[in-house]
């Protein structure tokens, strides 16, 4: 059981005021100035990436080659280079890179590399902006030697999962605004796709199944009075 029932229960009224809380968010956020907010978001990043690092574990070696799908601003990526001395290097749909990897851009579904060119292929809250998760999924599969680490939002209610669907919108078109308006992102983030295609724990785990692929760690998280839950899996082939 990833979830307790208290907690599960307390996270009814929590999305309800999470949601309404966005509102007067906007405001708060545009007021703060623009260094502030900066500092605050790269502090917020700092410990998301911590949090990624750490269940990597030991799936990644030294000098392994990596593929960050879905890599945003690169950063993550750039972090996995340096702390395994990995040759690291991205792909994605959109442009507002920011990260000193190799980057290149594909069609959202089809990797543009040979099979098993990757040791490992990383997927950081990404595949929920996928509309086709089954045929990407077995790209990453085709091009990676010994598996998968996967990122993802997860729910164990249904008002939870109208929560991080409301997070998602949030956070890619109103937070994406807001770095606009502050000159801290480019316009290119507002293209971000959002079809919501987020899964429940075991709803991933029946998809790893159908792939063949075997969870070496499942990870879970909530996210205190947040009523949100993150969940990692490490997978190999």
């Amino acid at each position: 059981m990833y979830i307790s029932a208290l907690r599960n229960f307390l996270y009814l009224p929590m999305s309800v005021i999470f949601i309404l809380f966005g509102f007067v968010l906007f405001f708060i956020l545009m007021a703060i100035p623009k260094r502030k907010y900066a500092a605050i978001n790269s502090a917020h990043q700092k410990s998301d990436l911590e949090q990624r690092i750490g269940d990597i574990g030991d799936f990644i070696a030294e000098g392994d080659k990596v593929l960050d799908v879905g890599c945003g601003n690169g950063q993550f990526g750039e972090e996995i280079a340096k702390r395994f001395n990995a040759d690291v290097r991205g792909v994605d749909v959109v442009d507002y890179a920011n990260a000193d990897i190799p980057i290149e851009f594909y069609d959202g579904v089809h990797l543009p590399f040979e099979d098993n060119s990757f040791d490992v292929i990383v997927m950081a809250m990404m595949l929920h902006h996928v509309e086709h998760q089954e045929e990407l999924l077995s790209e990453a599969i085709r091009c990676s030697r010994k598996g998968l680490v996967i990122y993802e939002d997860t729910y164990f209610s249904y008002w939870q999962k109208l929560s991080i669907i409301w997070n998602d919108f949030y956070s890619n078109r109103v937070i994406g605004l807001i770095k606009i308006l502050k000159g801290l992102e480019s316009k290119d983030i507002l293209k971000m796709p959002l079809p919501f295609k987020f899964r429940c724990v075991n709803g991933w785990h029946g998809l790893f199944h159908k792939k063949k692929l075997t969870p070496k760690n499942t990870i879970v998280r909530h996210l205190g009075i947040k009523p949100h839950s993150k969940v990692t899996f490490v997978l190999e082939k």
